[in-house]
């Protein structure tokens, strides 16, 4: 499946260039069609919602797991606890194997309680997003459950104090539990520099303010925020507008053998301020990415 590396990097290129098929003029003499504004507010990626709602100003960086697509990716069609436990099982056997999974599932270890006593588990959250400070500890997380498991179950379990969620917060309305430092905020986290670098969907998005520790060469420019995002084959790495070091920080990575060998093919454009990869190895591009082993996003020398 891996072994498309031309393939790959001319999706890639076509993904960084943001080329789209032409859209035929319409028609002057039929009625304009109202754009339908509310469903933006849904259409919008999980990193994206956790980013502008739920994040305070202290966190340094952010995981979010889409797990709707991990199982579209896998060709899972209902995920959901009801699965029997083999199906599950091979489900999340898949997942850590196959896709760039930056969360395991919290709810994983208590997942007997919650489906003995609460007819729920892990399988019911959509999503799962995890806080962590700038010393790389994690101190809140975000999971956003299907809309068909009922927030009182969800309050109960709370109540109870079952694993993570003990202690959490129920939004009924959002089908949202929060927990730790997680909240709903009024200024989006990082200000204006993060928003931006999120876009469309992803199996995974990790969102850190500022570079890694690893010191680059002179050549390359400030880094105030970046974003990875992990498709089914290629990641995307989200820089920013406006950047003329994209070719350099490409090569300070190539030079980097651990991130070589699972990062393949780079790209670059520099009209948006992204880098594109192929992923050779999923579980170790996960494995890299939580270690913050990204020479891309060295800090500037």
């Amino acid at each position: 499946m891996l072994s498309r590396p031309v393939l790959a990097l001319a999706a890639a290129l076509v993904a960084l260039s943001g080329c789209s098929s032409p859209i035929e003029a319409p028609d002057a003499n039929e009625p304009a069609v109202p754009l339908a504004t509310p469903a933006v507010e849904q259409q919008r990626p999980p990193a994206a919602r956790v980013v502008l709602d739920y994040v305070p100003a202290d966190v340094a960086r952010v995981t979010v797991t889409d797990y709707e697509q991990v199982a579209l990716q896998l060709g899972v069609v209902d995920l959901a606890s009801e699965l029997d436990a083999g199906e599950r099982a091979d489900f999340w056997r898949r997942a850590e194997t196959e896709t760039v999974l930056l969360a395991d599932g919290l709810l994983r270890p208590v997942q007997e309680r919650l489906q003995r006593d609460f007819s729920i588990g892990q399988e019911d959250v959509r999503w799962e997003a995890r806080l962590f400070d700038d010393a790389g500890r994690e101190v809140g997380f975000v999971q956003s459950w299907a809309a068909i498991i009922d927030p009182a179950v969800l309050r109960r379990a709370v109540d109870a104090g079952v694993g993570p969620l003990r202690g959490a917060t129920v939004l009924a309305e959002e089908s949202l539990v929060l927990s730790g430092v997680a909240e709903q905020v009024e200024e989006p986290w990082g200000g204006d520099l993060v928003d931006p670098l999120v876009d469309g969907p992803a199996t995974s998005t990790y969102l850190e303010l500022g570079c890694v520790d690893e010191q680059g060469p002179d050549t390359l420019d400030e880094l105030e925020a970046y974003t990875v995002s992990f498709g089914s084959v290629l990641a995307t790495a989200r820089l920013g507008d406006g950047r003329s070091d994209l070719f350099d920080r490409i090569e300070t990575a190539a030079g980097d053998d651990s991130f070589s060998e699972v990062f393949t093919g780079g790209a670059a454009d520099p009209s948006n301020g992204r880098l594109g990869y192929e992923v050779v190895s999923p579980p170790r591009a996960a494995a890299l990415t939580l270690r913050r082993a990204l020479p891309f996003a060295a800090c500037a020398g």
